[in-house]
């Protein structure tokens, strides 16, 4: 595979996987990450396999659960001394190409890891094409190609992905623009359909677990079209191949939020004037729907996100001002931070919704009112979080990119390992570059 040789230590087909869709992916006993980060706009023709060092995929063997430092050196006081070797044992290269950016997304199904990188091609101008994707899948064990499964036609702002997996087949949906792709993945074959070629929105579940059981709601992939009068919304059964219509009444827009849990959400607006409004539906998989919230949504619901699967037909949303949970259960929903408007929620796990503000990562029980954030990065580092998808929330760990002295390499935390104090705390994954090397204390 690229001039590398074959590993013969490899996480067995079936092994369980955690942590799909991020920075770093679990089978096993190994865990699968992007050294790095690297911007698009700094992406060059040079970005093929086999050229990459910084914000490729590697990988490495946990013991007891856990990421080993290599060549730990102390000082006379039993201080840890980080220099040039930093790195960390039974660490591997998987595929050497640009793939910490962005737009980072690595899934792992049976012996394939699947990836996004940027376009390395040059338009007629000369100039690459680094804002394009390609996705690509290459072997865990480094045996075989380099598979590239589709390239966009659109900018990587307009492009959004999601993979699951039911029975024997893996599925990739893939929203370029406005174009609506599927891939269906068996084994070495890869079928590429176009489902629409005018999808406004797109239903996109996150599974982040091979353990997750694919609910009913998400074996069909929901999307909304233009219509000459307001918007149709439609579905595209995985099984069947086949596309239906589910609502499509004049007047009527349909916005989808996503599914999560047995319900679809989306904001159903009636435009015909003067009875403008908006509201929040969820529909199940009998194409029921439930009124979720009957406050109209106006220019000031600045964002909503879905709370999780124990809540019900729930919601989390800001109206300008506050930030509120609301059940369709609930006459009202429960003001959770009063005076404060989040606008870049990373993920929603279990009770807690972690939240980008003054550039670090923050979490409330949304379930409760009246609530003070809490931080949940160190502070003392450079995290870098001008995006929600620099920051990838897996259960028990959460993976971030640190500055060193001239990039940003992959940290974690580790909720349920702590130190000799019983402090959470932060770990470095990866293999610095020469001109990030640290210099060794001397004393």
């Amino acid at each position: 595979c690229g001039g590398l040789s074959t590993l013969r230590e490899n996480p067995a087909s079936d092994a369980a996987v955690y942590g799909n869709g991020g920075l770093a992916v679990q089978k096993g006993d190994y865990v699968y990450f992007v050294n790095g980060y690297i911007n698009t706009s700094d992406v060059a023709d040079t970005n093929h396999f086999g050229k990459i060092d910084h914000s490729a995929i590697y990988r490495a063997k946990l013991t007891d659960g856990k990421v080993v430092e290599t060549n730990v050196e102390t000082d006379e006081d039993g201080e840890k001394i980080v220099d040039k070797t930093q790195s960390i044992n039974d660490l591997e290269i998987i595929v050497p190409k640009v793939a910490g950016f962005e737009y980072s997304n690595l899934y792992i199904f049976g012996d394939y890891i699947y990836y996004s990188t940027p376009n390395n091609l040059k338009d007629r101008k000369g100039e690459v094409q680094s804002t394009h994707l390609h996705f690509y899948r290459a072997r865990l064990d480094r045996a075989g190609g380099n598979d590239l499964l589709y390239s966009t036609d659109a900018e990587n702002t307009e492009v959004s992905i999601t993979m699951y997996s039911i029975g024997d087949e893996v599925y990739q949906v893939i929203k370029d623009g406005e174009k609506l792709v599927l891939n269906t993945i068996k084994g070495k074959s890869v079928t590429v359909k176009t489902i629409s070629e005018d999808a406004h929105e797109a239903s996109l579940p996150v599974y982040q677990n091979s353990t997750d059981v694919v609910r009913d709601i998400d074996k069909k992939i929901y999307f909304t079209e233009h219509t000459d009068t307001g918007s149709a919304l439609k579905a595209f059964d995985l099984a069947s191949k086949e596309t239906e219509e589910i609502f499509n009444q004049a007047g009527i827009e349909y916005e989808i939020i996503n599914t999560n849990g047995d319900y679809l959400y989306y904001v159903k607006t009636n435009s015909v004037p003067p009875a403008f409004s908006g509201k929040i539906y969820a529909m199940d998989k009998n194409n029921n729907e439930i009124l979720v919230s009957n406050q109209a949504v106006t220019d000031d619901i600045k964002e909503y996100h879905l709370a999780g699967t124990n809540t019900g037909a729930s919601v989390i949303y800001t109206d300008g001002t506050s930030t509120y949970f609301k059940r369709s259960t609930d006459a009202s929903g429960t003001l959770v931070l009063s005076a404060d408007v989040i606008s870049e929620i990373v993920d929603v796990q279990g009770n807690f919704m972690y939240y980008i503000k003054d550039s670090n990562l923050y979490k409330i029980n949304y379930t409760l009112a009246n609530q003070t954030a809490e931080l949940v990065l160190p502070e003392g580092t450079t995290p870098k979080t001008d995006s929600t998808a620099n920051i990838d929330i897996d259960n028990k760990k959460i993976f971030y990119f640190v500055k060193y002295t001239n990039n940003y390499y992959l940290h974690f935390i580790n909720f349920e390992a702590t130190d000799e104090d019983e402090n959470t705390y932060t770990h470095f994954i990866g293999k610095l570059m020469e001109e990030d090397y640290l210099e060794t204390s001397e004393e």
